[in-house]
């Protein structure tokens, strides 16, 4: 270590600095094994064993993706971030600082189909995965939140559709469309039941699966909100920019009412690996074939515990090298693992029905606090 060989042909970031997620003592922690999910093999080894997956698989994929973008570099878009940030600036200064987002209209807006590539890895493998969809009807809206409307047209298919229509097609050949909430959402129960009934609305089909924009959770009311807005299915506990077991776990389970001191009627699939966090340069900053070890490293942990492992990979970052092609490579690990891969509300269905949930609640219940 003091001769730093570690170093010698190890992977760095952007700017050529060896940092700590480019040692392998880094993925070593506590926090990135799921610990609560190996107690409870340790204290009972039978309970693993009982866990069941489709088909005899050995543990889940839930594959989603959060859809921050319909069109690469739309001006559409653009004009309307700029707008609310101008219009929520509290002052001059910051009113014309707004302004800098001019400089994207240097770039041309893409004609590039950012989904159908998703749909067609993921069908080539027998998978399906839910796509987490923005409301058109923001109450409150932030400067953080998206803008994209529901009649905007959008690359896909071969064509220009509108987002309703191509959310609607993604939707009848059977992946699912759940919620990605607006920032204040999380906050306020009145806007996720309205952002809720608007997607529903628009595609034609319940929704029930929700994850918050930026991973907006407050512990003592989200969810609360959440099960009161009718949903059955979240998956936001998970790092904006880091990857780890949030929870401790990688299986499925009720939310927890602070509140009311009682668990509430909406499972919790962790959000466990994300394309931002560890590709990202203001975050990991790992070159696309790090990241791909990395997650190999976790998936292997889960699996080791027949859980589930949560993959969110963004489908505008189709256009950012090594992206793509790293979600394809961990679809394919996955599958010579002999994982399940599945969107969020048929992870959720599957746990509960197939005595899964029950069986993990039992166990759960002997261990001593």
């Amino acid at each position: 270590m003091l001769q730093r060989l570690e170093e010698r042909n190890g992977s760095r970031d952007k700017i050529f600095n060896f940092e700590v997620q480019h040692s392998g003592r880094r993925w070593e922690s506590e926090a990135l094994y799921p610990v609560l999910d190996m107690e409870l093999s340790k204290r009972d080894p039978g309970f693993l064993a009982s866990l069941q997956w489709p088909g005899g698989a050995g543990f889940a994929a839930c594959l989603t993706h959060d859809v921050d973008g319909v069109q690469g570099h739309s001006r559409r878009d653009l004009w309307r971030v700029i707008d609310l940030q101008i219009r929520e600036a509290s002052t001059l200064p910051k009113k014309l600082h707004s302004l800098t987002a001019l400089a994207g209209l240097r770039h041309s807006p893409l004609m590039k189909d950012l989904f159908s590539p998703w749909l067609e890895a993921e069908k080539a493998r027998g998978f399906r995965s839910t796509f987490f969809l923005f409301s058109s009807r923001i109450t409150n809206r932030h400067s953080r939140d998206l803008t994209y409307l529901w009649d905007d047209p959008m690359p896909f298919d071969g064509g220009f559709r509108t987002v309703r229509e191509t959310f609607q097609e993604i939707s009848s050949r059977g992946w699912e469309i759940g919620m990605h909430g607006s920032v204040m959402s999380a906050f306020d129960q009145d806007q996720m039941t309205e952002q809720r009934e608007d997607i529903s609305d628009a595609i034609g089909r319940e929704v029930t699966a929700s994850r918050q924009h930026n991973l907006q959770f407050e512990t003592a009311s989200t969810p609360d909100h959440l099960a009161a807005a009718g949903f059955q299915v979240d998956s936001t506990l998970g790092s904006n920019r880091d990857i780890f077991f949030r929870t401790g776990s990688s299986y499925p389970t009720p939310l927890w009412s602070l509140q009311k001191s009682e668990w509430l009627p909406v499972v919790e699939i962790p959000l466990i690996l994300h394309d931002g966090a560890l590709m990202r340069s203001d975050n990991l900053d790992l070159t696309p074939e790090v990241a791909l070890e990395v997650a190999k490293k976790i998936i292997d942990r889960v699996a080791a515990v027949r859980g589930v492992v949560t993959l969110l990979w963004h489908p505008e970052n189709i256009v950012k090298p090594g992206y793509f092609d790293t979600y394809v490579s961990l679809l394919d690990y996955i599958k010579e693992k002999k994982g399940w891969g599945a969107g969020a509300t048929e992870v959720a269905a599957w746990w509960k029905s197939s005595g899964n949930a029950d069986r993990h609640a039992d166990a759960l219940s002997r261990l001593e606090v």
